[in-house]
């Protein structure tokens, strides 16, 4: 199972999407953004292959955030981690992670890449922020949830000796 490692990746993913593509710069700085952010991603060869030559963040975000078959996107992520949340014991299909998680990938499908790049008035790309801090939250609340439900700290431990007898360390 590789449900950390699934959270991990959504919570990285968003936090540099939003750190990288929420604000709108000068198109030089912008394309440099995005090949960089591309880089850390792993993804700029698959991006060139599809977008020869062009550089928007309509293409990023459809890349990282919605391609199913991209192992570096989000939806990629999410999938994966609903699939490990359903292998769990006394997962029933609808738990709480489990319906956490069917929420952000409703969200997430209900955005489109198009709507993403829109700019608002003072300059930020505010739906595509929106959406990613409101997913990087809910990955977080996820976490949350399974620590709580899943990982269970040690009981009342003794030690090897016995409960009730102390050890007397000779002198």
């Amino acid at each position: 199972m590789d449900i950390g490692k699934r959270i991990e990746r959504g919570l990285w993913l968003t936090a540099l999407l939003q750190a990288t593509l929420s604000t709108v710069r000068h198109p030089a700085a912008e394309q440099a953004i995005i090949e960089a952010t591309l880089v850390a991603c792993e993804s700029s060869v698959i991006y060139r292959r599809r977008t020869v030559g062009k550089f928007s963040v309509a293409a990023v975000t459809e890349l990282m955030l919605f391609d199913a078959q991209n192992p570096r996107s989000l939806v990629y992520q999410l999938e994966r981690l609903r699939a490990d949340l359903k292998d769990l014991p006394g997962s029933s299909g609808s738990s709480r992670p489990e319906r956490m998680v069917d929420e952000m990938n409703t969200r997430l499908r209900r955005s489109h890449p198009e709507e993403l790049e829109e700019v608002s008035a003072d300059g930020l790309r505010a739906e595509l922020a929106e959406l990613l801090a409101g997913i990087h939250a809910s990955l977080r609340d996820v976490a949350d949830v399974l620590t709580a439900t899943q990982l269970a700290l040690p009981g009342g431990m003794q030690p090897l000796w016995g409960p009730d007898q102390r050890r007397v360390m000779p002198a």
